[in-house]
């Protein structure tokens, strides 16, 4: 099923609150294994609540979630907009009125509720009601023909009471194949370097989607594909995953291990130094949990120079060696400068 999600809102489009009901909307579907190619997100405003629905089933969605826009005030006009949209009729629920009526005597602490509050108790004749437990506004599920539209609440809390309690059961009757994916690690390498070498690969992609996804210290290629059930995903995804693992064999890691990963690969770096010298430097990168101390002395040989690092790194040391010829006279604050430059290059 192709799913699109509308958040209504106008406070989501001035910024004063974050969209987070769209993710958790785009995990339920993952988890369902429905595709969800667009989202939009409209102001409070009816013409272009209709016009994003529109848009919506233009582009070929069979189900569009909205979010918001259920409450009793003349700018809560979601369900009616979707109500008019699939040329059905809106119908007083006796009961549902009786309900928002004592969830509000409840809230006001028997305070006089006004009328305005039974605008929630009106749905589309027909629709699939889900039961607000932690709010005063239901959601619904309401179709037409090919045409489907959920209505869910926009407070998150009460939206995520929803999808978990009701609507992912309802949608299960849905449900074909769903997504499954896979994640490869590694260390070491750039996000360009990755694409370059998976180049071939990512271009003949064929039932097995990937995508790389950089962060400070790691590249994660993100495998995907759907299936009926686990089994069937792994066969498909542990083909492409050995081919991708071979391809960056030097750079993979089974876990994502900085500090392991810097004391297994820390390259040998060339750093010209005055007779002598000794720096206390703290790196430039990602270093979670503390600083990591380099202490360089410079010692010569017959043939050269051997630079040394002594590294402490969290209550653990390490050594390394460079060995380099020739020397060269070097500022305090450029030498400082070359050696944060390399760390930050290891990092």
């Amino acid at each position: 099923m192709n799913v699109e999600i509308i958040n209504v809102g106008t406070e989501l489009l001035l910024g004063e609150i974050v969209n987070t009901n769209a993710t958790y909307l785009q995990k339920m579907c993952k988890e369902l294994g429905f595709d969800v190619f667009f989202q939009q997100t409209v102001g409070d405003n009816p013409d272009r609540v209709k016009q994003a629905l529109d848009v919506a089933f233009a582009r070929g969605a069979d189900c569009v979630i909205t979010t918001g826009g259920l409450g009793p005030t003349q700018d809560d006009l979601t369900k009616e907009i979707a109500t008019d949209y699939l040329g059905l009729r809106l119908v007083y629920d006796k009961e549902q009125a009786a309900t928002v009526m004592a969830k509000m005597l409840f809230l006001t602490k028997g305070q006089e509720v006004t009328s305005n509050n039974l605008k929630q108790a009106f749905f589309p004749e027909g629709a699939h009601i889900l039961e607000n437990a932690v709010g005063t506004a239901n959601g619904c599920v309401m179709t037409s023909g090919d045409k489907m539209i959920i209505n869910l609440p926009g407070p998150p809390k009460e939206l995520r009471y929803l999808v978990d309690s009701q609507l992912k059961d309802y949608l299960k009757q849905f449900r074909q194949a769903r997504i499954y994916t896979l994640d490869i690690f590694t260390l070491g390498i750039g996000e360009s370097k990755v694409a370059h070498l998976l180049e071939d690969i990512i271009n003949n992609q064929e039932g097995v989607s990937i995508a790389l996804y950089a962060s400070e210290i790691s590249v994660r290629v993100r495998l995907g594909c759907k299936a009926l059930n686990r089994e069937e995903a792994l066969e498909h995804l542990s083909k492409v995953k050995q081919e991708i693992t071979e391809k960056l064999k030097d750079y993979v890691v089974d876990k994502l291990d900085l500090k392991k990963y810097i004391y297994d690969h820390i390259p040998a770096y060339t750093i010209n130094l005055p007779e002598g010298c000794e720096i206390f430097a703290k790196p430039l990168g990602p270093v979670q949990g503390g600083d990591l101390v380099v202490t360089i002395t410079k010692k010569a040989y017959p043939l050269g120079e051997e630079l040394r690092l002594n590294i402490n790194y969290q209550g653990e040391k390490f050594i390394t060696k460079i060995r380099y010829l020739g020397t060269s006279s070097y500022s305090k604050e450029k030498i400082e400068h070359r050696i944060l430059e390399a760390i930050a290059k290891i990092l």
